[in-house]
């Protein structure tokens, strides 16, 4: 009994140290990822996105990010705790295309995010203080 308590100790304390948050629930079971799935680009600094291919993210149950910002492919970690929203360094690919505004903009809108709102109707909002939010994003249901 003893040992199981060590070992649920060292694994909490593992997940910490690599910056990811475990949520458990009232019975202490660890809770699934609200977040967790894809989520697509509706709208960008109040105006709506309007592009062939829009970017989205994807949010693991382990606390990754991944995505397509516009024109690169983009992955790295985030932090959730509550309504609070950290995404840590993030990696890309580095293809040039005819038009990279968007794709800044959408970037540095995660580097500015710090708290989230989620809709009745799956929406997200990822926003910076008590600001308008930054973007709006509908989750992509799954085929």
């Amino acid at each position: 009994m003893l040992s199981t308590r060590v070992g649920i100790i060292f694994v909490c304390l593992a997940l910490s140290a690599c910056g990811l948050s475990v949520q458990q629930s009232v019975d202490g079971a660890p809770q699934k990822n609200h977040l967790a799935g894809q989520w697509q680009l509706t709208e960008l600094a109040g105006q709506p996105v309007q592009t062939e291919k829009a970017p989205y993210l994807d949010f693991s149950e382990e606390g990754k990010v991944s995505g397509f910002a516009g024109c690169n492919r983009f992955f790295g970690q985030v932090e959730v705790e509550g309504l609070s929203i950290h995404f840590g360094k993030l990696g890309a690919t580095m293809m040039a295309c005819p038009n990279m505004q968007l794709e800044s903009q959408f970037m540095q809108m995660l580097e500015r995010a710090d708290n989230y709102t989620m809709g009745s109707n799956d929406s997200l909002s990822l926003n910076k203080a008590r600001m308008a939010p930054l973007a709006r994003f509908e989750r992509v249901k799954a085929d």
